[in-house]
């Protein structure tokens, strides 16, 4: 297993290898907890592991194929957990931790597929990523486990531009606002509309480029569709209205 130093120069996108095995820096940052994942940040990479929630969903909705009323869209075929085999075929990085753990290497084939689907669209920036497995210093023993490595894009989110007091797009930030409003149209006018989970803290805006980036990495099998819905609205609301 790899060791990463917690460098800038070090750590970087192109250093990870999908399917790779890598023990985090002991003084690693954490940034982040939420339903599904523990963020950390290492150099110019997040790091992505599944929090207890994340995987129990994964195994519910995604491993098992469970279907609820709240569902946003189904599963794919290549995303079902019997179609392992072939998507090993097409994602052979992942081939030699599917003998072991045939589970976690699903549970990244799933969020790999996700990644593709919306990097080969261009409606969206999407940070390069890596999805490999991960285990901490101290931790002996215990099975590395799965983690998507996700490049670091600098920029404000959805979230932070608005004053929600207000209800509106704060002043600084108005000049910006059609050109991110054209960028959210063409997603959501295309295929790609019910992958995506549209909550405000997932669209990072990048001045520099005039870029938006949808950042969250999960396939929205793992989101309601009411909660969706509602993010959705806002959306029409305050940044396309």
């Amino acid at each position: 297993m790899r060791g990463l130093e917690d460098k800038e120069v070090a750590i970087q996108i192109d250093s990870i290898l999908d399917g790779g095995s890598y023990t985090l820096p002991e003084d690693l940052v954490h940034e982040q907890t939420n339903l599904f994942f523990s963020v950390s940040r290492a150099g110019s990479l997040f790091i992505k592991i599944p929090t207890a929630r994340g995987l129990g969903d994964y195994r519910a909705f995604i491993r098992d194929a469970q279907v609820t009323d709240a569902d946003i869209r189904p599963l794919e075929d290549a995303e079902r957990f019997e179609q392992l085999p072939a998507a090993l075929e097409r994602f052979p990085a992942f081939a030699p931790v599917a003998e072991q753990n045939p589970e976690f290497a699903h549970y990244l084939v799933a969020h790999k597929l996700q990644y593709e689907r919306l990097s080969v669209s261009g409606l969206v920036g999407i940070p390069e990523s890596r999805f490999a497995f991960v285990a901490r210093p101290g931790f002996e023993g215990r099975e590395p486990a799965p983690a998507i490595f996700q490049e670091r894009i600098p920029g404000s989110t959805l979230w932070d531009m608005f004053d929600f007091d207000a209800l509106s797009i704060k002043p600084a930030w108005q000049p910006f606002k059609r050109t991110i409003a054209l960028q959210l149209s063409a997603l959501l006018d295309s295929a790609l509309v019910d992958h995506i989970d549209w909550n405000i803290k997932n669209f990072v805006f990048n001045g520099a480029e005039q870029r938006l980036y949808y950042v969250d990495s999960k396939p929205t099998i793992y989101v309601a569709r009411s909660s969706n819905d509602h993010n959705l609205s806002g959306i029409r609301t305050h940044f396309l209205g």
